[in-house]
């Protein structure tokens, strides 16, 4: 998968302007950490600021965090998606020719690799959510 670099996204303009502004010094290590911490969430240092302080949610989760765990979600959702293409075309196969493809041990590895990954990834945002039973899992 080839990574896009994306150029640090703006804050969204407000009608009439923001009429408060924020001035804060800080020391080098916290400022690099600033700086660092905003490069990889592909923020301006103001932007990540507001977004690793301001929640719009009861659960607690920055605008940040928020935003990451979506991303990593993407990517699970994109995984399943082409490894379901992949065994549909396998099963079609199979039905034609009665024979299972030597590539079926790998895509069904990948796929319970998907799964577990998909597991973590909710069981990070909401360990408790009681629709899953242990039986899910």
């Amino acid at each position: 998968m080839v990574e896009r670099k994306r150029k640090p996204r703006r804050q969204r303009r407000v009608r009439g302007g923001s009429p408060q502004r924020i001035n804060i010094r800080t020391t080098d290590e916290t400022y690099a950490r600033l700086v660092i911490g905003a490069a990889v969430a592909q923020l301006s240092i103001p932007r990540f600021l507001i977004e690793s302080t301001l929640r719009e949610s009861t659960d607690g989760w920055s605008l940040r965090e928020q935003r990451w765990w979506v991303e990593r979600l993407d990517v699970v959702e994109t995984r399943l998606i082409r490894i379901g293409v992949n065994l549909n075309q396998m099963a079609a196969a199979t039905n034609a020719t009665g024979e299972l493809p030597d590539e079926l041990a790998g895509a069904l590895r990948y796929f319970e690799a998907t799964l577990t990954l998909h597991r973590e990834v909710l069981g990070a945002i909401n360990p408790a959510d009681p629709s899953r039973e242990p039986g899910d899992r």
